[in-house]
């Protein structure tokens, strides 16, 4: 094996990893939701019990009001948990990044790097993350806090939404329940599923899961670059049938460490690694 194909095949490990960590990532956020749609599926059925929908269509408007208040409830709780799990997955997958590339430093032989345990990896790679401006990782986090605020906010909207307007016109608990939809997680059904509520937030939210998880991955790399002074990169894709036509013909090409293609689509998998570099154990550049 040359060394070209020995760098790919470290690479495309480092990146197998990665991608592992985003899928445990993006299933942790469907639980919740899934959560979330199974309290508001309850709350159905108490509106049916509670007999809200009374013959004639008169509305309780106290009791709507209560109904709306628990939906802002159980959609809180789900922001809270998923605020929680992408600030840790935010800045786990940045570490990731730095430990990843130390990895790949110590199994391609660089200078001292060569044989660095996972031990010794973490440990660096937390000396590296002591050195770095937190201001960007903190962009990250709140930029992502952002997005899953728009979508968990109009995941209470739409639900309300429906209830309020099945009420009106008098649809069956059954109906308004259909409208709103929920968790699906067998890929073919959710392809097939019509437009509700829980499947827009579903998607959204596993979109951004995945995109931003693959992101801070991709931002601690270069921190990591910057730090120990590589100066030019090769891109790689991940080479398989979901590589897509924008991305196809970067990989392989060498950029200087400033001048790195941004991501260029959502749930992006592409990577780079060193081209040349100097380095040293402790994290900084060698002047």
């Amino acid at each position: 094996m040359n060394q070209v194909e020995r760098i790919q095949q470290t690479v495309l490990r480092s990146m197998h990893s990665r991608d592992l960590y985003t899928e445990r990532q993006v299933n942790v956020m469907m639980k919740t939701l899934q959560k979330a749609d199974t309290y508001v599926k309850a709350e159905l059925v108490r509106i049916g019990d509670s007999k809200v929908l009374k013959k004639g269509l008169e509305i309780r408007k106290e009791q709507l009001k209560g109904i709306q208040n628990q939906i802002d409830r159980i959609v809180r709780d789900l922001k809270n948990e998923q605020t929680l799990m992408m600030k840790t997955a935010v800045r786990e997958s940045f570490q990731n990044g730095i430990t990843g590339s130390i990895g790949e430093f110590s199994e391609l032989g660089f200078p001292n790097y060569e044989n660095l345990s996972h031990e010794d990896r973490v440990k660096l790679a937390g000396q590296v993350m002591s050195l770095i401006d937190r201001s960007a990782l903190d962009f990250l986090v709140n930029y992502d806090l952002q997005l899953l605020g728009n979508v968990t906010r109009e995941l209470a909207d739409g639900i309300k939404q429906q209830i309020a307007v099945g009420i009106v016109t008098g649809d069956s608990i059954a109906k308004i329940g259909e409208k709103i939809g929920g968790v699906i997680t067998d890929p073919d059904k959710f392809r097939r599923a019509g437009k509700t509520i829980f499947r827009t937030a579903q998607n959204r939210i596993e979109v951004i899961t995945r995109t931003e998880t693959l992101r801070s991955y991709g931002q601690g790399r270069r921190k990591f670059y910057d730090t120990v002074g590589v100066k030019r990169v090769v891109w790689v894709t991940a080479g398989d049938e979901r590589t897509c036509p924008q991305c196809g013909p970067l990989d392989g090409k060498e950029f200087p460490i400033d001048k790195i293609p941004s991501f260029p689509h959502p749930q992006c998998r592409c990577s780079f690694y060193a081209a040349r570099a100097k380095v040293c154990r402790a994290g900084v550049p060698i002047h």
